[in-house]
């Protein structure tokens, strides 16, 4: 019996709480009184020590002012007009200059079975296109000089800008000027003389 007995004490306890509890619930929900503008102060009574008066009725976006037509519930109030809120402000893009990579180097290669195609493939893959920025250009791996010197300047400023066939030619007046001594590693790599 003394779980029951437990059990009606609280249930009546509860019932009071409640009963007491419910007035003081409702006047907590109830609005408040209105009686804190007696409090304020106007702008005629605060202090201007030291204070200057700001003009509010403008409002300067980047160069665009918008003013706010003066509202007459804000002057017989006391108050300052609000402070208008624009619907959109201006954006101002900056662009910024970024330079280009550079074009995909090309690649020329070709399956023949001459010296010279063997002579690309050990110097440079057999890419006759290329230019690696080592200071030496196309399948032979000309040097700027050297591809001048040759008479390579008819056909292009450097050797990569020129063709395979054209490249050959220059070659052909190298070999027969210096044997295949400007190509030294391949040389020796491929037995040439």
């Amino acid at each position: 019996m003394t779980i029951a007995r437990r059990i009606l004490v609280l249930a009546a306890i509860s019932i009071v709480g409640v009963a007491l509890l419910a007035p003081l619930a409702a006047r907590s929900a109830l609005p408040a009184a209105a009686d804190l503008e007696e409090h304020l102060l106007t702008i005629s009574d605060a202090p201007s020590a030291g204070m200057s008066t700001l003009d509010r009725g403008t409002l300067s976006v980047r160069g665009l002012s918008l003013s706010a037509p003066p509202s007459d519930e804000a002057e017989s109030l006391g108050h300052e007009p609000p402070i208008p809120t624009p619907a959109s402000a201006p954006m101002e893009a900056t662009l910024h200059a970024v330079a280009a990579p550079p074009p995909p180097q090309r690649v020329v290669t070709y399956a023949g079975t001459t010296v010279w195609d063997d002579l690309a493939r050990c110097e440079s893959g057999g890419n006759w296109a290329i230019n690696t920025g080592n200071g030496y250009y196309g399948g032979l791996q000309f040097s700027h000089g050297t591809w001048h010197q040759y008479g390579g300047g008819e056909f292009a400023d450097y050797p990569h800008q020129a063709s395979r066939e054209e490249q050959i030619i220059v070659a052909e007046r190298l070999r027969a000027a210096r044997g295949y001594a400007p190509w030294p590693a391949c040389r020796a790599k491929l037995g040439l003389p």
